[in-house]
């Protein structure tokens, strides 16, 4: 793999894991964490309907990557947002 790829491989994932540490933040602060689950659900059903970057593409890769990633943070936000009940 050259230089340049490395790079910009390395600064993706960073970009990622940065994202992830911002959404348990976001999450563990927020007042209402069940109304931001839905507000992300809600966000994510517009930006399906109104097209994204994938669709100028027309690159199946990144849009299946980006179902992906969407898929793992709603799991994500709805593991951290939703309060399980506690077995005793």
């Amino acid at each position: 793999m050259d230089q340049n790829t490395e790079e910009a491989i390395c600064g993706l994932q960073a970009q990622l894991h940065i994202q992830r540490v911002m959404l348990r933040a976001l999450i563990a602060t927020h007042p209402h964490p069940e109304r931001l689950l839905a507000a992300w659900r809600e966000q994510l059903t517009e930006a399906e309907a109104a097209g994204s970057a994938t669709d100028a593409r027309r690159s199946d890769y990144l849009a299946e990557y980006c179902r992906l990633y969407a898929e793992d943070w709603t799991a994500e936000l709805a593991e951290l947002a939703v309060p399980m009940p506690s077995v005793e």
